[in-house]
């Protein structure tokens, strides 16, 4: 396993950064299922073929690096990772290389201001013009809301309840898709969930993008603290957003080198206490659905529990498979150039299908779905929740 702890002595071994950059790409370049995942793999083939694997250097896994954004689609389809003796791991591998890179080179003025998304509060008024200046001018634009989720947020007092979580708002929720957050709550405390408002930070995937190793350690820090301190005292931590999800979930462990500590997708978690008999969610609305599975979700390993929520709502369900949308945390609005390119198999596949509406957990690619489509998809909660609404009719 890697290090990504800006502490951790070996994350500046920059001999075994080398050595396992030539040694993992001597497995891609005679494999190339990745070939047309991201712009990343081939840089990296144009490199092996015209130098060879083994004349690799630390530049050329920047180079390569610099054209990652962190989607993970590579790990969820190598055949070669742990537990096969070859453990490959490039992701982990490319972002190791990315931090250093960051962290000896200094990161753009541009790069570090979108770090910032958690504070906009402080920012409310100009914000708008802050997203439009750094995003790209043709990428979708983000919409500040006129207040943030934690400031509009209103605790309902569940009797006897069969859960109860703290919820990671993200920041994403919290300043620009606030109406997901509200959704939550309701179908939650309808469901007899407790919602308790966490206090924690930015998970730190903006600070992954821009290779900021110090606020990214601080971040996870803060976070991990408080996730510990909520699970200790009866509760389960529950986020929204498949990539902050992740960021809790499996990137701290490198970024801490700490034990995973458990934060669960919205929909798993409702799952989950499905399965366990303690809800149900018995209600039916008539809808084809389109859906796009967030390449963070895939990765996080929980299967599709959105999807299957909807199927149990009597929805028909298809999903879209048409790859990645190239947004990936953000990293698209702002190098959407690359991002429509990834993302034009998803876009064209929804800009022609004709389901009654369209979903995915994850609202940044929503933002792709809609530029294609001029649609707004919704997330399977949001589902839930007109399903709910449907039934009382």
């Amino acid at each position: 396993m890697y290090s990504l702890n800006k502490d951790n002595p070996n994350f500046f071994d920059k001999s075994r950064l080398q050595s396992e950059f030539i040694r993992q790409s001597s497995v891609c370049h005679g494999c190339r299922r990745c070939f047309n995942y991201c712009p990343a793999f081939p840089t990296l083939f144009k490199l092996t073929d015209s130098k060879g694997v083994k004349a690799l250097t630390l530049n050329d896994l920047y180079d390569v690096a610099s054209e990652c954004f962190h989607c993970n689609m590579c790990y969820v389809n190598c055949p070669f990772t742990p537990p096969n003796e070859l453990n490959m791991d490039f992701p982990h591998l490319l972002e190791w290389g990315w931090l250093l890179l960051r962290r000896e080179k200094g990161i753009p003025l541009k790069e570090r201001l979108y770090e910032m998304l958690d504070m906009v509060n402080l920012a409310r008024p100009i914000a708008p013009a802050m997203v439009n200046f750094l995003e790209s001018p043709d990428a979708p634009k983000l919409k500040v809301a006129p207040k943030s989720f934690k400031s509009t947020f209103k605790r309902v007092k569940v009797d006897n309840p069969v859960g109860k979580v703290v919820l990671f708002p993200t920041c994403l929720v919290d300043n620009f898709f606030v109406e997901l957050g509200n959704d939550l709550v309701d179908v939650y405390s309808r469901l007899g969930i407790q919602v308790e408002l966490g206090d924690f930070v930015c998970c730190g995937a903006p600070m992954l993008d821009a290779g900021d190793a110090d606020s990214l350690k601080r971040n996870a820090e803060k976070n991990y603290s408080k996730i510990l301190k909520y699970i200790n005292e009866g509760y389960d931590v529950v986020s929204p957003i498949p990539t902050c999800t992740l960021m809790l979930t499996k990137e701290y462990q490198y970024v801490l080198d700490k034990e995973p500590v458990k934060v669960y997708d919205a929909m798993e978690y409702l799952m989950k206490l499905k399965k366990e008999g303690k809800i149900k969610m018995d209600y039916k609305i008539p809808l084809s659905a389109f859906y796009h599975a967030p390449c963070h979700l895939k990765y996080l390993g929980v299967g599709y529990p959105g999807v299957q929520t909807m199927r149990g709502l009597k929805i028909k369900v298809e999903l879209a498979d048409k790859g990645c949308s190239g947004i990936d945390g953000g990293w698209g609005l702002r190098n959407y150039d690359k991002a429509k390119v990834v993302g034009s198999k998803m876009m064209e596949a929804f800009s022609e299908n004709k389901a009654d509406v369209f979903v995915t957990e994850c609202p940044l690619a929503g933002m792709q779905i809609e530029k294609a489509s001029g649609r707004k998809p919704l997330h399977p909660i949001q589902l839930l929740k007109k399903a709910m609404e449907n039934d009382q009719k």
